[in-house]
């Protein structure tokens, strides 16, 4: 048996993400889900300051920090929009159209960041991830797919390893490889009976994490991810 490649292991520091770290991330979250569609434009300055309780300074430092990573452009006298491909400025990936590629990369950097949530979530971790699975699941008994929620628990998965380098690494690799899968695939899941499959992949992620096991949380992560190649016919 292949013995598994152990975790690097950095000291874990409690620290308290910065005010304009924290409304970056809050902003950045919608844009990936797919609610704010490139082209969009961002809430104004002086809203997001209110619905945020900052001020606007620090609304103004969340955006450039956005704009630096790709993910927003200003236009001036206009305000914040998301940029037509959002992220794809930080980093490009080319892989001549291998979807097999992608998901392959995502699942090498989404195995660490399981393994990690098992070692560092917290019980606000385990909440957002069974809130996440819950949000699939009433999006697909509404008769959607559950593609947003299904975005939505892997962020979460990644935010629970507490690196915010690795999950803004993991949310850009899982953007690219969403986009390879086109969405007529997706809508098959259903008739395939394949969104419970995904449902259970996620539920054992989660069980993986809550045991605090790094082990079963990245062979469950790499079972689900390989179950993703072989439902997308990769």
């Amino acid at each position: 048996m292949t013995a598994q490649p152990a975790i690097l292991r950095l000291p874990l520091r409690a620290e308290t993400p910065s005010l304009v770290e924290s409304l970056a991330d809050a902003l950045l979250q919608p844009i990936l889900a797919g609610a704010w569609r490139p082209h969009d434009r961002l809430p104004s300055e002086h809203a997001l300051a209110e619905q945020h309780q900052v001020s606007r300074a620090v609304v103004r430092e969340a955006i450039a920090r956005l704009k630096s990573d790709g993910y927003v452009e200003t236009r001036q006298g206009k305000g914040a929009f998301v940029a037509a491909a959002p992220g794809g400025n930080a980093f490009r990936l080319d892989v001549d159209g291998r979807e097999d590629h992608l998901l392959e990369l995502r699942a090498l950097i989404e195995a660490d960041c399981a393994a990690l949530a098992a070692e560092r979530h917290t019980e606000g971790d385990l909440r957002n991830l069974r809130a996440a699975q819950a949000a699939m699941r009433d999006a697909v008994a509404a008769g959607g797919i559950g593609l947003a929620e299904d975005i939505r628990f892997h962020d979460v998965l990644a935010e629970a390893a507490h690196n915010p380098a690795l999950r803004r690494f993991a949310a850009f690799i899982g953007r690219h490889a969403r986009e390879a899968m086109q969405l007529a695939r997706l809508s098959q899941l259903r008739e395939q009976n394949r969104l419970a499959e995904i449902e259970a992949e996620h539920g054992a992620i989660i069980a993986a994490v809550e045991n605090r096991d790094p082990q079963a949380a990245r062979a469950a992560l790499q079972k689900h991810i390989a179950s993703g190649l072989r439902r997308h016919g990769l």
